[in-house]
């Protein structure tokens, strides 16, 4: 009888174990697929300096979720102002030039109040394939194209605003976005996050 017991005692040992092992496990991957923090922490916490995106895709992601960003309902002051930096950082030095900070930073402020006002919300984006990153050289110089849109809800409805992103790599062989063309440059779109 005490040989059962004892046995009995070790099996449900065993189990409460696995079962342990098993919640432990589960924990962990929960905790690396949901990030921690709110859209704008998430993209903070990059490092442009040290971990710049590496392809004209990546390039295009990032600055999606930049947008993503300042967009987003739960985004400080002070967290808008290191996004609006971080898109800076993203812009070819002429880019930039034409879009000082403070200038930028007011456009983006001006931008959100009116969205708010037309009760218009940053939805998602979509990304072209990276298969579909057009690149070219024109007199030694490397450039890239990829297309992109930006989805939002409310307001009317439902909207889109596509982008073609163009990129020109730099001296550091880091692609940076010289500007963009519209729909509503080719024929389009409403609703235009972003800057």
């Amino acid at each position: 009888m005490k040989k059962r017991i004892g046995t009995i005692v070790v099996i449900l040992v065993l189990a409460l174990g696995i079962i342990a092992l098993y919640w432990y496990i589960d924990r962990l991957d929960r905790e690396e697929i949901e990030p921690a923090g709110t859209v704008a922490e998430q993209v903070i916490a990059r490092d442009l300096e040290k971990n710049y995106p590496p392809t004209p895709y990546a390039v295009a992601e990032l600055y999606c979720d930049i947008v993503k960003g300042i967009y987003d309902k739960n985004t400080t002051e002070k967290q808008l102002e290191t996004l609006v930096q971080m898109q800076l950082q993203m812009f070819d030095e002429e880019f930039a030039e034409l879009n000082p900070y403070e200038e930028l930073l007011e456009v983006t402020k001006e931008d959100l109040a009116e969205a708010a006002e037309k009760k218009i919300v940053f939805a998602g984006y979509v990304v072209d394939r990276a298969s579909n990153v057009e690149k070219w050289k024109s007199d030694s110089v490397e450039y890239a194209s990829i297309q992109l849109q930006f989805i939002t809800t409310g307001g009317s409805g439902r909207g889109t605003a596509s982008r073609t992103l163009v990129m020109r790599r730099d001296a550091d062989k880091r692609y940076k976005i010289l500007g963009w063309r519209t729909a509503e440059d080719g024929g389009g779109d409403s609703e235009n996050p972003g800057n």
